[in-house]
C-alpha cells in the first residue's frame, strides 16, 4: 500500500511541477474563465491562474501557479492519510480535486491515473 502511495505522490509531483510539453488540451470554459478573469480581476490574481491555452513551439508547463500550489496540498493530504491511516474524507477530497481540475483540462487529464488508482480502493 505504501508503495502505491509513493508512486502516486511521485507521479503527481512530476506531472504538475516538472513535466513540460508542447501539447495542450482545452475546453471552451477555459477560454471564458481566463478572458472573464482577465477583464474583471487584478493582474496579480490573473497571473496566478493563467495557464497556456494553445499548443506551443517550445515545451512548457501547462499548469498554472495555482495548480502547482494546490497539488502540494493534495500531496500533503496523501502523506497525512498514509501516516495516520485515516480515510474519513477521502471521497470529498477526490471530488474537490476533480472539480478544481476542471479549470484546466490538462490537469484533469494528468489526474486520470491518480483517480483510477484511488477509485480501485473504494471497492
Amino acid at each position: 500500500m505504501i508503495i502505491k502511495r509513493i508512486i502516486e505522490i511521485s507521479y503527481l509531483y512530476y506531472m504538475f511541477r516538472i513535466f513540460e510539453t508542447r501539447i495542450c488540451f482545452n475546453h471552451p470554459g477555459e477560454y471564458f474563465i481566463l478572458n472573464y478573469l482577465n477583464d474583471n480581476f487584478s493582474n496579480k490574481i490573473n497571473k496566478y491562474i493563467q495557464h497556456p491555452i494553445s499548443k506551443s513551439k517550445f515545451k512548457e508547463s501547462k499548469i498554472c501557479p495555482l495548480g502547482k500550489s494546490l497539488i502540494l496540498i493534495l500531496i500533503g493530504y496523501l502523506i497525512f492519510e498514509e501516516i495516520t491511516k485515516i480515510k474519513i474524507c477521502n471521497k470529498y477530497v477526490l471530488l474537490i480535486t476533480f472539480i478544481l481540475s476542471l479549470m484546466n483540462l490538462n490537469a484533469t487529464i494528468y489526474l486520470i491515473p491518480f483517480f483510477l488508482l484511488e477509485f480501485l480502493d473504494f471497492k
